[in-house]
């Protein structure tokens, strides 16, 4: 099904790009782009991922043992193609790092970015409809808080292209995380996770909000399956000449993987001890506020919480809650050149309620590039 859709949107592409060539001027741009950076992390305890923070992570009831890393794994590199026909532009993005393993130093090359875009649609993997970029905290932290749904994945999207007002509507690769036992097992899946937003932007800055709605299937005495469905609420709103207050909320029942700090929990649905999984709610929130000390110098401090909902098939050692809080210096001494130093505050709550905390310093240097091919 999937094939077939994607196989229909390219000749729907190359239909009009087709017919739009034969009467309008062409031109076409590249640029290169990216970015090398050094992390330097030190944690309280081994978090198991050294350059990402996440509370889900955090030793409950362990002896710390502090950590040390150095990595380069952030580095980027990506290519943009602009190809204008007429009033219209054919948008091609590639973009990857090496930031695609967990405890190697030097990391493994991964994809961010590929995807075409043309007047209103979009072919390829990107950001989620889920989520919006510019509400995303300014950070050292590559994580970023727990509640955030930060995530790209391969889709079809059709969005209206009004200026300021902008509908849309994804099919997404669906993905579950879930908790299986006994004779249960995960089928794959029949549709797409299903997306629908609305972004208003204006001078204030802008608000974006987002339904999903997906399938988990299952096997157990026979094929089962179970709803998901999610709702966020998301703004970045401008304070001053450049200071902002990012905002973003999030809820929904079995729609763990798109939420950051709940991704490698497979809270998708769990295992009720029968012949049935039972999907799981999860809530929360972050918000962040950027403040510019100077125009080469700015901080940014953030909080964010996410929930799990109370279930008596969670172990007692399992996840229950987790709060994130941030607060950084960014300084720019010369073009393009940028350090960042953080400090990173955690907790975790298990379904005990017992807890445990996390403390991680950071820092990173940064060297932007952008060239332009003609």
């Amino acid at each position: 099904m999937n094939v077939t859709i994607t196989f229909l949107i390219g000749l729907l592409l190359g239909a009009t790009i087709t017919r739009a060539q034969t009467t309008a001027e062409e031109k076409t741009s590249a640029t290169l782009y990216g970015f090398g950076r050094t992390s330097i992390v030190w944690d309280d305890q081994n978090l198991g991922r050294s350059d990402l923070f996440v509370p889900a992570n955090i030793l409950v009831g362990a002896t710390k043992n502090p950590t040390f890393f150095i990595g380069a794994k952030q580095t980027r590199i990506g290519f943009d193609v602009n190809h204008v026909i007429g009033s219209e532009t054919l948008t091609i993005k590639l973009e990857g790092d090496f930031h695609n393993d967990a405890s190697d130093a030097i990391g493994l090359f991964r994809m961010r970015h590929a995807y075409a875009r043309y007047r209103f649609v979009l072919v390829g993997m990107t950001w989620s409809n889920f989520f919006d970029e510019g509400v995303n905290p300014i950070a050292v932290d590559f994580e970023g808080p727990n509640s955030s749904t930060l995530s790209r994945t391969p889709q079809i999207r059709f969005s209206t292209n009004k200026s300021g007002h902008v509908l849309s509507l994804s099919l997404e690769n669906p993905i579950e995380n879930v908790t299986v036992g006994g004779a249960v097992a995960v089928l794959p899946e029949r549709f797409p996770d299903v997306i629908a937003a609305y972004r208003f932007e204006g001078n204030f800055g802008f608000i974006k909000t987002a339904a999903l709605f997906r399938e988990i299937r299952y096997q157990s005495d026979k094929a089962r399956s179970l709803p998901g469905y999610g709702l966020t609420v998301m703004t970045s709103v401008k304070t001053g000449n450049k200071d902002k207050l990012r905002f973003q909320g999030v809820m929904g029942t079995g729609v763990a993987r798109y939420i950051q700090g709940a991704s490698g929990l497979n809270y998708d649905a769990i295992y009720d001890g029968t012949t049935e999984l039972q999907t799981l709610r999860m809530w929360g929130s972050n918000i962040s506020y950027q403040h510019f000390w100077k125009d080469h110098m700015h901080s940014s401090i953030t909080a964010g919480w996410l929930k799990a909902e109370e279930n008596t098939n969670l172990a007692a050692t399992g996840y229950q809650s987790g709060y994130y809080g941030s607060l950084n210096l960014f300084w720019d001494p010369i073009k393009n050149l940028t350090f960042g130093w953080e400090a990173l505050l955690g907790e975790r709550v298990n379904v005990s309620e017992d807890k445990g905390g996390a403390v991680r310093l950071q820092m990173n240097a940064t060297y932007k590039f952008n060239h332009s091919i003609q």
